[in-house]
């Protein structure tokens, strides 16, 4: 069986592994590249011939692990993506915004469009939570919660080579667990071969309890000062979670109610869809909604569903919040917020989700005094703070609790992608020498036999 990676592996975007054994070939996840060094890679050739993969297994809707389906399927892909019910609407959003800035970019060529995202979503088959299923005479699968994002799985793939059936299992994005909305991490027994995510390494997570106490010490700050808190969001999973934890700090905390404004169509569509799927909260929240109280709404919030909606609420004086995509500050309206905040010093920004290497995002937080937003040098006065507790990927401890329980049998080799190549070094030394697992970190376009 042959493994070979095109994306993901020593960076944090692009996921996309194909596996091929003599009568089958399959990808898992089909992402886009993200961070400007590699984001040139959108454009490649794939390595393979999409015309021959039979099958795709996704993981979950973020973008960096849907958002090449569309340029798979106008290169020849005909077969089906399995993912659960929720992944199919959330990926139909993120991979139409995609398709819309690709065409709104002039310096890009699109490497899709709307249309190509439509004939995409012909090939999406729902696969449930927990069941057992056969995709052919070859291949068998089952999902397990990743607690990542609504919807993400964990694949468990058992697969005939020859005489032999041999066990994959892709973590895709695991969750912080436990975390409001999503359910926690799932467990899975047993493995011939793990694939493992690594973004933040051999890193602890602030606690969440601490991590909202820092949120409401800021939205504190920001009413005595009389300013402006922007919090870049990603339009999945963090707009939604922060939506939920800002409602219960003035709900609960003793916080004077300010305006909220979520400045994202995109992040829009898709509280509309987590709505449509309360059945995959977690317990918890499953009942605040069985008593008919809206997770993401309270009073003095507003949302922009179309052009235009954002000029009211620029007019509105301070102290309010601005929520905004995108969440790495690599794109999309917050920019317009930034550039106009930043040089205000009694303006604050909260960066509470991974930056990866040379966004904005990561500049800000690593203490600029001064950034290029589009083509104008924009001054940093206002308070920039960050907060790692929100985070939607798990931090070491929750990797080795994981893969520690994977046993029966443990497994030969265990691939550390998705990580910065540093962060998934360390991650593989670790792995190597605390549980005498075979880590490895591939390589990009190399071909590793298992």
């Amino acid at each position: 069986m042959k493994i070979f990676f095109c994306g993901a592996c020593r960076e944090v975007t692009g996921s996309c592994i194909l596996v091929e054994t003599e009568k089958i070939k399959f990808i898992v996840d089909c992402g886009l590249f993200q961070d400007d060094k590699s984001k040139m890679k959108n454009s490649y050739s794939f390595g393979f011939d999409p015309s021959e993969i039979d099958f795709v297994l996704l993981t979950h809707a973020h973008t960096d692990h849907c958002g090449r389906l569309p340029k798979l399927y106008k290169e020849g892909f005909r077969g089906n993506i399995y993912c659960t019910p929720v992944t199919i609407d959330l990926s139909e959003q993120m991979m139409i915004d995609s398709a819309k800035v690709f065409l709104s970019d002039d310096n890009i060529n699109p490497i899709y469009f709307p249309l190509d995202v439509e004939k995409t979503m012909t090939c999406f088959s729902p696969v449930p939570y927990g069941q057992d299923y056969s995709i052919n005479k070859e291949v068998r699968i089952k999902l397990s919660d990743a607690g990542h994002i609504l919807g993400s799985a964990i694949f468990e793939v058992w697969i005939k080579d020859g005489k032999n059936e041999k066990k994959l299992v892709f973590s895709g994005d695991l969750g912080n667990s436990p975390a409001p909305i999503v359910k926690d991490t799932e467990f899975v027994n047993g493995a011939d071969v793990v694939f493992i995510e690594s973004t933040y390494g051999t890193k602890t997570h602030m606690s969440r309890e601490l991590g909202r106490s820092k949120l409401k010490e800021s939205i504190v700050e920001v009413i005595k000062d009389k300013g402006t808190l922007v919090i870049p969001v990603f339009a999945l999973e963090r707009t939604q979670e922060i939506i939920f934890e800002l409602k219960n700090i003035f709900k609960n905390e003793n916080v004077k109610e300010i305006p909220v404004f979520l400045d994202s169509p995109l992040a829009v569509r898709v509280t509309d869809i987590y709505r449509r799927y309360s059945n995959y909260f977690d317990e918890e929240v499953k009942k605040l909604v069985g008593k008919k109280d809206d997770l993401f709404y309270f009073d003095g919030f507003k949302m922009t569903r179309k052009k235009g909606d954002s000029l009211g609420f620029s007019r509105l004086s301070n102290p309010k919040i601005v929520l905004a995509g995108s969440g790495m500050c690599n794109g999309g309206r917050v920019l317009d917020h930034l550039k106009k905040n930043l040089p205000i010093a009694n303006n604050r920004v909260l960066i509470i989700s991974f930056q990866v290497e040379g966004s904005l995002g990561r500049k800000l937080a690593e203490g600029a005094k001064e950034v290029i937003i589009g083509e104008k040098k924009v001054k940093v006065r206002a308070n920039v703070s960050k907060i790692e507790a929100f985070s939607s990927h798990a931090d070491f401890p929750r990797l080795l609790a994981w893969i520690r329980k994977i046993k029966n049998p443990s497994p030969k080799n265990v691939f550390v992608i998705h990580g910065e190549e540093d962060l998934s070094v360390d991650v593989a030394k670790v792995l190597k020498s605390d549980l005498g697992l075979n880590a490895i970190v591939p390589e990009y376009g190399k071909v590793y036999e298992v």
